[in-house]
């Protein structure tokens, strides 16, 4: 079984062509492990708080005071360590987490027209919402709360630890946090509750989600990366991306400045060595490399365009 042909794949039709794979990958697994990095501090962070807030505030301690407090302070290092070295760890994606940070960060009149109409589509399904890229308008918010408020978190955090500033940076510290557990609740609800966008939490653990469903509630994106006549248009800037390629001999995959630098390449005697097993990479079998240029802009016009490219034909890991 391929990642491209996933256990609920769809079968071939009777004419003996394969349709379209049932799901497709929405997260790589640079992306899903910073997710995680992130997401588990700060749920558990908020646990705590909570917990030392309701029921173990001053002036009536309770037993176990003293423990959740330390569990706070446990998760708030993991929340200053685990997303730096998430990055680390999937360094190969960083192309992908600074267009997501991009994404995040660039707002258009269908981004506003969404948080409008959201309301109304929760209790009318008839209304229709903005088509979305990559994160809607929700996500979106989270996303800049997030990657605003976690340097603040941090920073004040540490200083609530140090004596003589301790109260102010507490204050700090807790306005934050109030500020902040709207969209973090919201976002857990909409994961994990919502039955309209629970579907895609999927996404977050084996970075596939089904095909219909994103079709559906990130239009955009989904025509930007997965329909043909989307990735014809695009194609000249599809060219500039950052190519990905899975090595044929230990599977891994390397990334390079373009596709258009990848093809140059392929003309000239310099050939491409996989830097995890030292074994060359060939985009097409030996004696053809003339074809070089006509096999990526194949793969770039396929439904698998945002997949990392397998040479000679192989399956992608």
């Amino acid at each position: 079984m391929t990642p491209e042909q996933p256990a609920d794949a769809s079968p071939r039709t009777s004419s003996g062509e394969a349709p379209a794979p049932s799901q497709i990958l929405r997260f790589q697994a640079g992306e899903r492990l910073l997710h995680w990095a992130l997401a588990a501090p700060f749920v558990l962070l908020y646990t705590t708080a909570a917990l030392l807030m309701v029921f173990y505030g001053e002036p009536h301690p309770r037993p176990f005071r003293e423990a959740f407090a330390l569990a706070h302070r446990v998760f708030g290092v993991m929340l200053i360590a685990l997303p730096p070295l998430a990055l680390l760890a999937g360094a190969k994606d960083w192309r992908v987490h600074l267009e997501n940070l991009r994404e995040g960060w660039i707002w258009r009149r269908d981004d506003f027209r969404w948080l409008v109409l959201f309301p109304k589509n929760a209790m009318n399904p008839k209304i229709e919402l903005p088509d979305q890229g990559k994160f809607n308008a929700a996500e979106k918010l989270n996303f800049m709360m997030v990657s605003t408020f976690y340097p603040l978190y941090v920073f004040t955090g540490v200083l609530v630890w140090l004596p003589g500033v301790e109260f102010t940076a507490y204050l700090a510290h807790f306005a934050m946090a109030v500020l902040g557990l709207p969209l973090v609740g919201g976002h857990i609800f909409m994961a994990t509750i919502n039955p309209e966008t629970r579907v895609g939490l999927s996404g977050m653990f084996t970075g596939w989600v089904d095909r219909s469903w994103a079709k559906h509630h990130y239009t955009r994106w989904y025509r930007e990366h997965f329909e043909p006549s989307g990735l014809v248009l695009g194609l000249a800037e599809r060219l500039k991306l950052p190519a990905r390629v899975h090595c044929g001999s230990c599977e891994d995959v390397q990334v390079y400045d373009s596709w258009m630098s990848l093809i140059e390449r392929s003309f000239r005697v310099e050939p491409l060595v996989c830097p995890t097993c030292a074994s060359p990479i060939r985009l097409v079998p030996p004696g053809d490399e003339g074809r070089a240029a006509e096999v990526v802009l194949e793969h770039l016009r396929s439904d698998r365009a945002n997949e990392a490219f397998a040479p000679d034909g192989g399956d992608a890991a």
